[in-house]
């Protein structure tokens, strides 16, 4: 989808989106951990939510291990229990859904992703308001995958949107801004728009550069 030379397409989980997996020894201490965890709570049985949060963070874990199988099944274990537990439109519920979303796009199982994407965005407008940043999180890997399809018309409204908010939020959550700006931009290319493509690709740089310096004001 990229070609030589331009910034790759980013993906926001909420895992901390470009952060390095682990070394393989610190991936066997938290495996351990984590196994740990899970032994606990179905031993107990009284706490299904921490049950769900371990199930959760070892799919992230196995996602890093590209052990995609053991990934997906845990990331299904842990939204059954958040549906059942929190109900079916908690956003602990649409946290769930975008990274198995993007477990399933990373596949290239675009029509899986699809229905799972939409969802979280749903649930994210509804619960949390079409200005909160994890929004537009999910705008923009909604977009990403309609892009991915060859649809350009419904994602450009979603990348928009997402700038819109991503423009006036505060905080680590505004650092998505340039990854935002960067997939706009691949879209762009691939449709012929070059000259707004590097406008944004430009605009990308200038917000890295800032923020290495420690520059937070708005670009």
């Amino acid at each position: 989808m990229e070609e030589p030379g331009r910034p790759s397409v980013t993906w926001q989980n909420d895992t901390g989106d470009a952060a390095p997996a682990p070394d393989e020894h610190a991936q066997k201490v938290t495996e351990r951990e984590l196994l740990s965890e899970i032994h606990d709570a179905e031993r107990k049985g009284t706490d299904e939510l921490a049950l769900a949060s371990a199930f959760y963070n070892l799919a992230i874990l196995r996602r890093q291990q590209e052990e995609f199988a053991d990934s997906d099944k845990f990331y299904r274990k842990a939204l059954e229990i958040r549906e059942r537990k929190e109900g079916p439109n908690h956003p602990d519920v649409a946290t769930t859904l975008n990274n198995l979303a993007g477990l399933e796009a990373a596949q290239g199982k675009y029509d899986a992703a699809q229905p799972m994407l939409e969802r979280a965005l749903t649930i994210r407008r509804t619960a949390l308001g079409d200005e909160h940043v994890l929004t537009a999180q999910s705008m923009n890997n909604l977009a990403l995958l309609y892009a991915a399809q060859g649809n350009a018309a419904a994602a450009e409204p979603l990348y928009l949107q997402a700038l819109s908010v991503l423009e006036k939020a505060e905080g680590p959550r505004k650092g998505d801004l340039d990854r935002v700006l960067d997939n706009y931009a691949a879209m762009l290319h691939e449709t012929g728009r070059d000259s707004e493509a590097e406008a944004l690709e430009a605009r990308a740089r200038v917000i890295r550069a800032a923020a290495e310096q420690g520059d937070n004001t708005p670009h």
